[in-house]
């Protein structure tokens, strides 16, 4: 046919599936669903098919208003577990909003552009390669990798929110050859990371640490006398001990002395989550009065998952 424009199916295929993938990231962000990448792949594949199915078979149901509707229906199923009716409609009518708002920019775009479009069939028509819209391609290369941090953001938040921050978990350390159990706390206001290593730093108290070094040596770990005492410690203590900088409030940037221990394991009901090597600040008191937990956790590790 004359004039008749050639499509790589493939492509523009490609370009839709990228599309709905960015789609369903930002609608997974907004609505704050759970999740896996195999539902995320699979719903975004099955968004994309529509276009072969408008390209092969236009008068096909699918292609109706109801069809589209019930295609979404079908997609917010596959992305996001079913937990309410309610959270599944919020998902569907924010799976919309994304869309045309999306949907809307480009438009934007494209009139910004000066881009020639018509309506063929109650559908937006550029003209343009085989290839796809150039435009579509720019939102997919720069939309794509920013809502895919984005949800990985908000989807760490909700898990940090959402963990029991009162609740109390066994947890037992290891070092040096040793295993010491204790209870631990959530803490949400530790949020002490060491700004070299980036290590988590858990806390511990006197009875924690007693159990692992002679009373000699804990006393030289103290942040008056470590600079002074290092060489005194045993070899294996002095590869271990950093000096992390902190601040509390209301007072000046202070130093903690903290040790490199092999690994933490906290006991919860879902499974052990373990961290390996991370810090644990030395403390020379009691953590609580009514010694309920000896240990403060650092509330990132129930975010990074059970190996971290």
């Amino acid at each position: 046919m004359k004039g008749a424009g050639v499509i790589y199916l493939d492509a523009v295929w490609l370009l839709n599936l990228l599309m709905d993938a960015m789609i369903l990231y930002l609608t997974q962000g907004v609505v704050r669903a759970r999740s896996s990448k195999i539902r995320m792949f699979c719903a975004a594949f099955a968004a994309s098919s529509i276009v072969p199915i408008s390209i092969f078979m236009p008068d096909l149901w699918l292609t109706s208003t109801l069809g589209k509707l019930v295609f979404s229906l079908l997609i917010i199923g596959i992305a996001f577990s079913f937990t309410s009716l309610r959270a599944f409609i919020l998902q569907l009518v924010s799976f919309y909003f994304i869309t045309f708002s999306i949907g809307g920019s480009m438009l934007g775009v494209h009139f910004f552009l000066a881009t020639e479009i018509s309506i063929q069939g109650g559908s937006i028509v550029t003209f343009s390669g085989g290839y796809g819209d150039p435009v579509s391609w720019m939102f997919v290369c720069i939309g794509f990798p920013c809502s895919f941090f984005f949800t990985k953001w908000r989807m760490e938040q909700v898990s940090v929110h959402q963990m029991k921050l009162e609740n109390i978990y066994d947890v037992k350390i290891t070092w040096n050859g040793k295993e010491v159990l204790c209870r631990g706390m959530v803490d949400s206001g530790n949020q002490l990371i060491d700004p070299i290593s980036r290590k988590m730093v858990f806390l511990a108290d006197h009875t924690v640490m007693g159990q692992f070094l002679e009373p000699e040596v804990l006393e030289k770990l103290q942040v008056d006398q470590i600079l002074t005492s290092m060489e005194e410690l045993p070899s294996d203590i002095q590869s271990s001990v950093r000096l992390v900088p902190f601040q509390a409030a209301g007072s000046k940037g202070q130093l903690l002395v903290t040790v490199l221990v092999d690994q933490i394991s906290i006991v919860t009901p879902q499974g052990n989550l373990e961290m390996k090597q991370p810090l644990v600040g030395v403390q020379h008191h009691d953590l609580t009065h009514d010694r309920l937990y000896q240990m403060l956790i650092h509330p990132h590790i129930m975010v990074k998952g059970k190996t971290a």
